[in-house]
């Protein structure tokens, strides 16, 4: 629903409710905050007047919304307000694990989890009411209640100053592919750049220090899938990740991020060449090698959401090369499969210093790694690294499948042709935990890691899923002292960037959840931290509850180089996500407002 100027009473009152409603679905009562120590939240007697929000939906041309869940039509109302639509929340329903259809709703995340599951529609059925054993109750829960639907600049620059003024809490949100629920807040701004999408191929570049390729600029809201589908058909390849709907600029780069030709390119933020993007005072700045070079080092991996909007950001691009791959899965019970991703797993480094990437994905008795991605190797430099594998799982009796090995022109004919599609969905209730496991911990305890492994997944069965690369962005490039970009050092010597993922049962209460993430943090994440001290966290793919998360996802030499950059772009704390730098000074109470600590 479009918010106009004429609606903005009944939009206020709203935005009492939603609060108030809130807490009652707690079992609590809403408690005002003194804003000197929090951000202003609905209901707060600093909340923005009418006129107020009038106004900055006039400066956004309009494009401020009121941010009602997409599932409101199944239910009977939301706030007060009537919903119900049997023919709509039939359209939901169908949609809810579309990947790209989330990426264009305004406030909803792919990951459910982090919106509090609120308005959820029967996906077994889809017909009006919850998920089965779910209540028939339709509230704003943790999702946004507002958000500006930028196209230009401007409408970044207006949403900054107004979250500014008006102390409010502020969220950047893409695509909402977020595994950590960093793109979702209760009561907060919602600035969405996915409809930032703008691509313009360069054939050379003035800044690149040496690199002979062209650039491609890409505007916030561009997915992978978007710029792949522009880049192939040039002959062009870029350094992406596997996931199609995974957004470029902002939280990727962020986070560092990597990709299947990470073994050959390196760090996904390594090839970011200059940003454009809106700092804490709502000025619109350039970041480069020349230019606020601090701040562009920051924005290659120094944190997500916490230093300002990127609007746009221009990469390097490489002519395609030849690629080989092969599908693998493991099956069986018991010691049996297990012995089979002993051996797959603990030869590792084996396949990464060959500049391989292999995804997969695994449960109790079933391993699928497809593909293995073999960036400018024949077929038959390929079966040099993977016939040692195969060898040992058939000596083991271990039950396991190949496909063919093929060559492809491009890494792209690759993709299309070979990828497990069935992964790249949304709407999967589950909380994230993973390990960015380094060379030397496979090396030297890789037997207590796959042990570990089979704990977690024994511990709470049919609960506990994995998936992961092996892959090593610094097979080629090394990047000596983090100058590069600003990423832990364990990125550049990287066996298996893994996610861990637990399943808890739906509709929980606010104490199941705090158990849930109890087990993810406590539980199994202390399992792998056991085994693998010689390793750090993929901030972007692992546990937002992580402990001592500054060393974990950036190391002592890294966290205290960037934490003074966020404080220099953003002394007053505007711009903040939880376990991202600069974060420390804040903290969510009761998972909702957010107040100094």
């Amino acid at each position: 629903m479009r918010v106009n100027t004429e609606s903005w009473l009944v939009v206020a009152a709203a935005a009492r409710s939603v609060a108030h409603q809130h807490w009652l679905l707690e079992g609590r009562e809403a408690q005002d905050r003194a804003p000197a120590r929090c951000k202003c939240y609905p209901g707060d007697s600093c909340w923005p007047s009418n006129n107020e929000w009038a106004s900055l939906n006039r400066t956004v041309g309009g494009r401020l919304v009121r941010a009602i869940p997409p599932g409101a039509v199944c239910y009977d109302s939301f706030e007060g307000t009537p919903t119900k639509d049997a023919t709509q929340c039939a359209v939901v329903a169908s949609q809810w694990t579309n990947a790209s259809w989330t990426a264009d709703q305004a406030t909803l995340p792919m990951i459910p989890i982090w919106s509090n599951s609120t308005c959820e529609p029967n996906t077994a059925t889809g017909q009006p009411g919850p998920p089965a054993g779910c209540p028939d109750v339709c509230l704003n829960g943790l999702l946004s209640p507002y958000a500006i639907l930028a196209k230009t600049v401007d409408d970044i620059v207006a949403g900054v100053n107004f979250a500014r003024t008006n102390k409010l809490r502020l969220i950047i949100r893409n695509t909402g592919h977020c595994f950590m629920g960093r793109s979702t807040g209760y009561g907060a701004l919602v600035i969405n750049t996915h409809r930032l999408n703008s691509i313009k191929f360069e054939r050379s570049c003035t800044l690149c220090d040496g690199h002979t390729g062209g650039v491609v600029k890409v505007g916030a809201g561009v997915m992978f899938k978007d710029l792949y589908a522009q880049a192939w058909p040039k002959n062009l390849d870029v350094l992406g990740g596997e996931c199609p709907t995974v957004g470029i600029a902002g939280g990727y780069f962020g986070g560092g991020g990597q990709g299947p030709l990470s073994g050959h390119y390196g760090v996904g933020s390594d090839h970011a060449i200059s940003f454009d993007i809106v700092l804490a005072s709502g000025r619109a700045v350039t970041a480069n090698a020349n230019t606020n070079s601090d701040l562009f080092w920051a924005l290659k991996g120094g944190g997500m959401g916490t230093f300002g909007v990127v609007s746009s950001v221009t990469l390097k691009t490489y002519p395609t090369m030849l690629v080989t791959g092969m599908g693998l899965t493991i099956t069986g019970t018991g010691d049996s499969f297990w012995e089979g991703v002993r051996i797959w797993h603990t030869m590792a480094p084996t396949y990464t210093a060959a500049g391989m990437y292999v995804w997969y994905a695994m449960q109790e008795g079933s391993l699928t790694a497809q593909p293995f991605v073999a960036p400018n190797l024949t077929i038959a430099e390929f079966k040099a690294v993977i016939d040692p594998l195969l060898a040992k799982l058939r000596a083991a009796n271990v039950t396991f499948t190949t496909t063919e090995v093929r060559t492809f022109p491009k890494f792209g004919d690759l993709y299309e042709a070979m990828w497990i599609t069935a992964f790249h969905g949304s709407g999967l209730g589950a909380y994230f935990g993973g390990r960015m496991i380094s060379q030397r911990d496979v090396r030297e305890r890789g037997n207590d890691i796959v042990a570990a492994f089979r704990t977690m997944s024994n511990k709470y069965p049919g609960q506990v899923l994995f998936g992961g690369h092996l892959v090593n962005p610094g097979n080629r490039v090394k990047g000596p002292q983090q100058k590069l970009s600003a990423v832990h050092p364990v990125w550049r010597d990287t066996a298996d960037i893994q996610i861990f993922l637990y399943v808890p049962p739906p509709c929980m209460s606010a104490q199941q959840r705090a158990e849930a993430e109890r087990r993810v943090t406590v539980e199994l994440g202390g399992i792998l931290r056991a085994v693998t001290p010689k390793s750090a966290v993929y901030s972007n793919e692992g546990d937002i509850n992580e402990p001592n998360w500054q060393i974990a996802f950036w190391g002592s030499v890294v966290y205290p180089k960037v934490l003074q950059i966020k404080k220099k772009y953003d002394p007053d704390d505007v711009f903040w996500s939880k376990s991202s730098t600069g974060s420390e000074g804040w903290a969510l109470e009761r998972n909702l407002k957010l107040c100094r600590v």
